[in-house]
């Protein structure tokens, strides 16, 4: 069998992938090693935390023990069914600053400034709230809508934040990222808008469109050094697919390198050493992996309604019926209400701090598990680490996972970035507006006042808010894997469409900024392809 394109992994590219490129009339085949998006959780926007540690909707990933996470493993959780992680994540939209497409293009991505991206920004959203006709899209894809209910202590938040001296910005997604905003979700009304859902709907019943799930690529196929198709197992059984065109990798940050890494592109020695043989020798595959790495702040809640009791017996029935008949309520609630946009010091051209607000807090000491009583918590972000690390093969299996080293906090920069982020929070909470439903930090419950606090604290207590990126970078210089159309370097007919392309990380989540890349992408096939 052969076709037009083969798109490796149905995650948040591969949909926008499919879906376009069926529109223009090519023969797609999407391939996706996880299920499909049935399990009714992916759809209940609340229905996040059950979907962390699921066992098959989920890759289910972690890192390798590290000085910078203090001897832990910290859980990875990838989406692995239709959709891919934009079915398990916390539904932010969050497109980026304008300095981070800049940046890229400065590093040597033509076409890549903001001014390039914006269209496919606006091209694949429906953004409900209208905003800037200029910067926001309408009638895209992509559902996103602010809050449909806030809970007063978030009002009370914003409040403080304000008084605080962080400026109220009815829109962090438009002209301006930086100040404190409520949150925007991609969500379809009361269900949860993934590529899935939105992009892939619409796309899935056209003849030139076939959908492969439960079926993962163990291969990629070579004649010299064209790339001309797919192996892939599927229920037990090995096939093949060849492809007139192009395949395209969109398997995110961790699957995109450990496939070419298994099909013998990438760092040669590396390659020789765990039992693969060299198709191609590209050393930056696997290598420049960024990632985001928090610390939170907790606090006790006093006299105010919070999340910790909304989700639990008797309060979460009457929730369940609102859901259901309003479309609004608890189980609408995404993973954060509240993001402040903040620099680290004076000087900087942007942001370079994010901070995601919750009337929410979780138990140290369980996995997953909201602490029994009211709480709330700020995750201190980073937006721009300087920390780079590495995800690599293990050995010849396509199976085994691979090693993922992020080497957090290796940057002095991310923690004197991350020391200030605690500063400023810490003000926050202090100011009037909210410092009275407190009843005193919970976390880190200690002074933190120097860089060596903050190691302490970050290395015992960090952890990701899953947005790995980088591991197949864009790019002309010696490490980089794919060029500024998103091809593999010194191969043909085989590019890579994910957040791994990405030289540095975005200011925010990464979810929207992956979808415009897909949207992008999509649009450079078609015109390389053209006739």
């Amino acid at each position: 069998m052969a076709v037009d394109y083969v798109v490796v992994g149905a995650g948040s590219a591969g949909c926008v992938l499919a879906a376009r490129l069926s529109e223009g009339g090519a023969n797609v085949v999407l391939l996706e090693a996880g299920p499909k998006d049935s399990n009714p959780m992916i759809h209940i926007p609340a229905g996040v935390r059950s979907l962390l540690y699921h066992p098959t909707v989920n890759w289910n990933y972690s890192s390798e023990p590290e000085e910078g996470s203090g001897g832990r493993r910290i859980h990875w959780p990838r989406g692995k069914t239709l959709g891919g992680s934009s079915s398990i994540n916390g539904m932010q939209y969050v497109r980026g600053n304008a300095a981070d497409y800049n940046g890229w293009a400065q590093r040597g991505c033509r076409g890549w400034s903001y001014d390039d991206v914006l269209p496919y920004f606006k091209k694949s959203e429906n953004y409900k709230e209208g905003g800037d006709p200029e910067i926001r899209g309408a009638g895209g894809p992509l559902e996103v809508e602010d809050a449909r209910t806030i809970l007063p202590l978030t009002h009370r938040f914003v409040e403080a934040a304000q008084e605080a001296g962080f400026k109220l910005n009815p829109d962090y997604n438009g002209r301006e990222q930086e100040g404190v905003s409520y949150s925007q979700m991609t969500r379809r009304g009361r269900l949860r808008g993934s590529t899935a859902r939105t992009y892939l709907a619409t796309a899935k019943n056209r003849p030139n469109l076939t959908i492969e799930t439960e079926a993962v690529a163990t291969k990629l196929l070579f004649e010299g050094k064209k790339c001309v198709g797919v192996a892939y197992r599927q229920r037990g059984q090995d096939r093949e697919i060849r492809v007139y065109r192009e395949v395209l990798l969109s398997g995110g940050s961790i699957n995109s390198p450990h496939l070419l890494q298994v099909s013998g592109v990438g760092p040669g020695e590396h390659l020789k050493s765990i039992g693969v043989e060299v198709q191609h020798d590209l050393p930056g595959v696997g290598g420049n992996l960024s990632d985001h790495y928090v610390v939170r702040i907790s606090h006790r809640v006093q006299n105010a309604l919070t999340i910790n009791e909304m989700a639990r017996v008797p309060r979460v029935i009457p929730e369940i019926i609102r859901w259901v008949v309003k479309g609004d309520g608890a189980l609408t609630f995404g993973a954060t209400t509240v993001m402040v946009f903040s620099r680290s010091r004076e000087g900087l051209e942007s942001p370079d701090l994010q901070f995601l607000f919750a009337p929410v807090s979780f138990d140290p000491e369980r996995k997953n598990e909201l602490e029994r009583e009211p709480g709330m918590a700020i995750a201190i972000c980073p937006g721009r680490p300087d920390s780079r690390g590495t995800i690599m093969s293990t050995g010849p299996d396509p199976l085994t996972p691979p090693a993922i080293r992020p080497n957090y906090l290796s940057a002095q920069s991310d923690l004197e970035v991350m020391l200030s982020g605690v500063k400023q929070a810490r003000s926050i909470f202090a100011a009037p507006a909210i410092a009275k439903f407190s009843t005193g930090e919970t976390r880190p419950g200690v002074p933190l006042e120097t860089v060596d606090d903050m190691r302490t604290y970050a290395q015992a207590n960090g952890t990701t808010i899953y947005h790995p990126v980088g591991t197949c970078k864009m790019g002309e210089d010696p490490q980089a894997v794919v060029d500024s159309r998103l091809r593999v370097h010194g191969l043909t007919g085989l590019r890579v469409i994910d957040a791994s392309v990405m030289p540095v990380v975005t200011t925010g989540n990464t979810n929207a900024p992956t979808i415009m890349i897909a949207e992008k992408g999509a649009a450079m096939i078609l015109e390389d392809n053209a006739g």
